[in-house]
């Protein structure tokens, strides 16, 4: 899969900015694992646009019933309603950043090269402008990347990166998971960096 990242003349989007207008609608509609989401997977869709100095996230999804749990940064949110995006910014490098955020704007930001003895990051979130509008089968959240928070961490931003975008609700009312690019694995893994797709930023 590939996404194409338009760039908007502004620092960062607000939820309700009318910029996500220019943006490419991504589809979080692959279901690795039919057997565990008995129940079908919510709709949801994500944004992402290129700004003057750094990227900003949108998802949004139909999920009934959210939940909404737990409070505690880099806590377990994937256990709640939960979306999230995996980045490569920097494609020579084997690290990669995961964001994981639930209904309350709660993220859980880890960093490594898979999912084993990830660095959890402890960065002041309010650089982050976590917004989310959580109402029960219409929740909406988005939140700012700054480009010098990524290069504390990569040597670089390349114009293509790689990266992947989910959805999932490990003790939701409906357990499930559905990602933007397929993974082939036996059993849920999102940290598999060789399933990532394509992300080109617009010159």
């Amino acid at each position: 899969m590939e996404y194409t990242v338009k760039k908007v003349c502004s620092p960062a989007l607000h939820l309700d900015s009318a910029q996500w207008d220019k943006a490419q609608t991504g589809y979080i509609d692959k279901e690795p694992w039919p057997g565990l989401t008995k129940h079908g997977i919510p709709e949801t869709e994500f944004w992402l646009v290129r700004c003057q100095d750094g990227f900003s996230v949108k998802f949004h999804t139909n999920e009934a019933r959210l939940r909404s749990e737990v409070t505690r940064e880099n806590g377990e949110v994937c256990c709640d309603s939960c979306v999230e995006f995996f980045l490569k910014p920097d494609v020579y490098d084997t690290n990669y950043i995961n964001f994981e955020l639930n209904p309350k704007g709660v993220m859980h930001i880890g960093l490594g090269k898979d999912r084993y003895g990830r660095q959890l990051i402890d960065e002041d979130r309010s650089i982050f402008r976590v917004e989310s509008d959580a109402k029960d089968g219409d929740w909406s959240i988005c939140w700012y990347i700054p480009d010098s928070f990524l290069l504390r961490y990569f040597g670089q931003i390349c114009p293509v990166c790689r990266a992947n975008f989910y959805k999932c609700g490990d003790e939701t009312n409906k357990p499930h998971y559905a990602v933007w690019n397929p993974v082939e694995s036996e059993k849920p893994d999102y940290h598999l960096s060789d399933f990532f797709g394509i992300i080109r930023i617009e010159k």
